[in-house]
C-alpha cells in the first residue's frame, strides 16, 4: 500500500517548480519596478524571493547562488556567462539557463554591457551565445550550457566543416564580444 506522503509527492514537486518559476518572474518585475523608481528618484521597493535556489527557505533543495553587486563587474561577456553557468552547476540547481535568466543574473551581478538598453543587451547576449559554439551549447529545451558539460554533443562546426579547434575558444569569445559590442554601439 502506498503511503499518503508518496502519493502526493508528484503534485508537491510540480507545485514547487511552479512556485520557483513565479518567484523568478516576481523578482524580474521587482527589478524593473526598482529600476523605474531609481530613475524617478524614489527609494527601491523592498521585497524579493529566493527563486535562484529553486526552493523556499527550508534549505531542503539546492543552495542559492550568491551574486554580489560586483560579481561580474569588469568581466568580458563570455567570461561572465561561463562563470555564472559554472556557479549554477556548483549550486546543485538546474545548470543550463535561458538567455533571459543569464541576462538578469549578469545585470544583478554588476555586468556592464555597454548596450543602450536592456533589449539591445539581451540581443547582444543571445548573439554571443549562438555564435560561440566552442564554449556554449544550446539545448533542445532552449537553455544554454557549457559545451564541456556535453562531451558527446556534436558541434555544429564539426558536422559542417569537419573539425573544430577548441583551443581557440577564449580568443573567439573575445573577438565575438568585440564585434557584438561594436554592433550594439552602432545601433
Amino acid at each position: 500500500m502506498t503511503s499518503p506522503a508518496s502519493a502526493f509527492q508528484p503534485a508537491i514537486n510540480a507545485l514547487e517548480k511552479d512556485l520557483a518559476d513565479l518567484e523568478r518572474q516576481a523578482n524580474g518585475l521587482l527589478q524593473s519596478i526598482n529600476l523605474l523608481r531609481e530613475k524617478a528618484g524614489l527609494p527601491p521597493r523592498p521585497g524579493g524571493f529566493l527563486a535562484s535556489s529553486g526552493h523556499g527557505p527550508s534549505g531542503d533543495g539546492p543552495s542559492a547562488i550568491k551574486l554580489h553587486s560586483d560579481t561580474f563587474t569588469g568581466k568580458k561577456l563570455g567570461s561572465a556567462v561561463r562563470e555564472y553557468l559554472e556557479m549554477r552547476k556548483k549550486s546543485g540547481a538546474d545548470a543550463p539557463a535561458t538567455s533571459r535568466e543569464i541576462f538578469d543574473a549578469l545585470k544583478e551581478g554588476g555586468f556592464i554591457s555597454g548596450a543602450k538598453d536592456d533589449a539591445t543587451g539581451l540581443v547582444v547576449l543571445r548573439t554571443m551565445l549562438r555564435k560561440n559554439t566552442t564554449m556554449f551549447a544550446k539545448l533542445q529545451n532552449g537553455k544554454y550550457g557549457l559545451r564541456a558539460w556535453y562531451p558527446n554533443l556534436k558541434s555544429p562546426k564539426e558536422s559542417a566543416a569537419g573539425e573544430t579547434d577548441a583551443a581557440d575558444g577564449e580568443d573567439e569569445d573575445t573577438q565575438e564580444e568585440t564585434a557584438t559590442d561594436k554592433a550594439a554601439a552602432a545601433s
